[in-house]
């Protein structure tokens, strides 16, 4: 069994059987705190069906930025028709078409230079992506989604950067790698990566902001995930039920759990692994560092990998490579009743 699979104690077995929880899938492996269940809505009883994962292989109008090239795609984010891939060192989103046979149309970004895009979310007509390389945040207008399919975008998306107050990160290669937007558009939830060094220990942190026109405010202490050694980090977070939900990984190493945090107490649990999908990804050609992750309207968990691995890129455009750029679509196992949020 590999690590972050269900495996309680007889003592946590006797405690599942008595409140009975086994049917709701795995229990908490990891973290603080009791686990309440709440209305999770579209996140079901956090549990996906590996065995029934999808490969979406979109088709791109633009050649370069089709699955067979080095996207490095590193954020994710899912409406109720497309999703959205950052691709990291391009200047650029990707807007796939669900309902038109994976069409994916090249959004391109006015950031600066040598940026690194990595968490993605849309919200309210606006699209948030964080940049690693440069520890900032920027807000694009997108509003009607459907007006890209007629080829609309030409010039760049106007970027409006959002002044971080509270917190301290400098960019660099180990930063702000995922970000998640309340529904009602007046909170952000931006995740850094890891922090800390072997002989300290290792850590994720994840700031909880007030949006404020064009600035993001702390708002109430950073919520704090230990990590087992500074090979662990967090990179992608997202919103469902009231939960944030996000993908710990492991890499070099593969292996990937997905955990689940109330951000109201800062408790945190695992809730879902993704190992054993994951290292199967390679044989078939598809690359494993995964690190986008979103939840679809209908409770299908989405993946993306990273497939490749630069510094600095000062080419315009992505290069071929060998390894393909994994988009991963997963069905609920199981339901819940809830309010799709």
């Amino acid at each position: 069994m590999s690590r972050g699979a269900c495996r309680p104690h007889l003592a946590s077995l006797v405690l599942v059987a008595a409140v009975g929880l086994a049917s709701a899938g795995c229990g908490p492996i990891a973290g603080r705190g009791s686990r309440p269940q709440p209305d999770r809505g579209r996140c079901g009883c956090l549990r996906w069906d590996p065995g029934r994962a999808d490969r979406l292989a979109w088709r791109s109008e633009i050649p370069v930025f089709s699955p067979d090239h080095a996207l490095e795609a590193s954020g994710l984010a899912a409406s109720q028709r497309f999703l959205y891939l950052a691709s990291e060192k391009y200047a650029t989103v990707l807007q796939v078409d669900l309902e038109q046979a994976l069409t994916a149309r090249e959004l391109p970004l006015e950031v600066p230079a040598h940026s690194e895009l990595e968490g993605v979310d849309l919200r309210n007509g606006h699209l948030y992506v964080c940049d690693e390389a440069h520890a900032a945040v920027y807000r694009f207008a997108l509003g009607d989604e459907s007006r890209f399919m007629a080829g609309a975008v030409g010039e760049r998306l106007p970027a409006t950067a959002l002044r971080l107050v509270g917190v301290e990160v400098g960019g660099g290669k180990i930063g702000f790698e995922g970000i998640a937007v309340a529904p009602g558009g007046e909170r952000l939830y931006l995740l850094l990566e890891r922090r800390g060094d072997p002989s300290t220990g290792c850590s994720s942190v994840i700031y909880p902001l007030q949006i404020r026109q064009e600035s993001l405010r702390l708002d109430g202490d950073p919520i704090v995930v230990l990590l087992d050694d500074c090979t662990w980090r967090l990179t992608a977070l997202e919103l469902c039920g009231g939960r944030l939900l996000a993908l710990k990984t492991r890499y070099p190493g593969e292996e990937y759990v997905l955990l689940e945090i109330d951000p109201s107490s800062g408790d945190w649990w695992e809730v879902f692994d993704l190992t054993e999908l994951a290292r199967a990804l390679p044989a078939e050609g598809w690359g494993n560092n995964l690190e986008g992750m979103a939840v679809g309207l209908d409770g299908r968990l989405y993946l993306v990998s990273d497939n490749a691995a630069t510094d600095t890129v000062s080419d315009p455009l992505p290069p071929p490579t060998t390894e393909r750029t994994a988009l991963l679509g997963l069905p609920l196992e199981c339901q819940d009743r809830g309010t799709v949020e």
